[in-house]
């Protein structure tokens, strides 16, 4: 059964809701918003600085996927278009994502087939949860409850780079260069992140558990993308009072952690509004690789 996008967008909006319902109803509203307001504002800046950084970083990547495809553009419109889709991915999942965005307008561009667009940004989304899984496993060693599974943790480890690989060859089919490259990136993308989270953690004083917290950041994250809540708002809330009664972590800090992330992606993802009165983004001098004109099918 198909629905209109606007019946998905209200049945994901009505999901999230519910989700922060449960979530509130299962800690004290008045100490979330009293640790909320108690947080330090130097480590918020701190997070907000490092989640942009890691948005950098995907920008690149993306912009190095597309070079497989004989696509080169420059940093200026890369980055607009990049934060452009980030702005569509947060306000309009039931329609035109983002990712659904930068397919459209870089075929226009460049007369790129659909489906090695729709692979390279694929890719780039699974090499991301892959690098989640990857660091979510080296540190499931350092938690106590975890460590007598150490030996599957370091078998998935392994497995994870194989399936990496296996899935750049056959969605992307370039170099091991550009493979490897890739796959520091991702890297790179979720240890700022996880940065940007220690200093969330930091903010509310909570550096005993910073281990913890991080684990459950990872998990919460790989949640957060799936696509059943309005740009994974109460799926990384829900997944942080888990994690809290799993790890026996504060559910009010853990809960404010996951709100104040969602809070500073948001806000920086509404910069790409900027970007969305432009009629069209990349039509600049020296935008990409062949200015004033579309590139040829490879």
């Amino acid at each position: 059964m198909r629905f209109h996008p606007a019946i998905k967008t209200v049945l994901k909006a009505a999901v999230s809701i519910a989700i922060i319902v449960i979530v509130l109803r299962s800690i004290d509203p008045e100490l979330l918003l009293r640790v909320m307001r108690q947080s330090h504002a130097g480590w918020l800046l701190w997070a907000s600085l490092w989640f942009i950084i890691s948005k950098l970083i995907g920008a690149f990547r993306f912009n190095d996927l597309l070079k497989t495809a004989g696509i080169n553009l420059n940093t200026r419109p890369q980055l607009r278009l990049y934060w452009l889709g980030m702005y569509y991915n947060l306000l309009l999942p039931g329609g035109i994502s983002g990712d659904a965005y930068k397919i459209k307008i870089l075929m226009d561009h460049f007369n790129r087939p659909f489906r090695r667009l729709f692979s390279i940004t694929l890719f780039d989304r699974l090499s991301g949860v892959l690098a989640l899984g990857q660091i979510c496993l080296v540190l499931a060693f350092g938690l106590p409850p975890l460590k007598p599974f150490g030996w599957i943790w370091a078998l998935a480890l392994l497995a994870s780079i194989t399936v990496s690989k296996i899935l750049f060859d056959r969605m992307i089919g370039a170099g091991n260069g550009v493979w490897l490259r890739s796959s520091v990136q991702s890297l790179g993308v979720q240890l700022a992140q996880l940065v940007s989270t220690l200093g969330i953690v930091l903010a509310l004083q909570e550096s005993s558990d910073w281990l913890g917290y991080s684990v459950v950041f990872l998990v919460s994250s790989v949640v957060a993308m799936l696509p059943f809540t309005i740009g994974g708002a109460g799926a990384r809330e829900l997944t942080f009072l888990w994690g809290a009664q799993l790890l026996s972590l504060n559910p009010e800090r853990s809960v404010a952690i996951a709100f104040l992330f969602y809070l500073i992606s948001t806000a920086v993802a509404l910069f790409g509004i900027l970007y969305s009165f432009k009629s069209n983004i990349l039509n600049t001098p020296g935008g990409y690789d062949l200015p004033g004109e579309k590139a040829p099918k490879p």
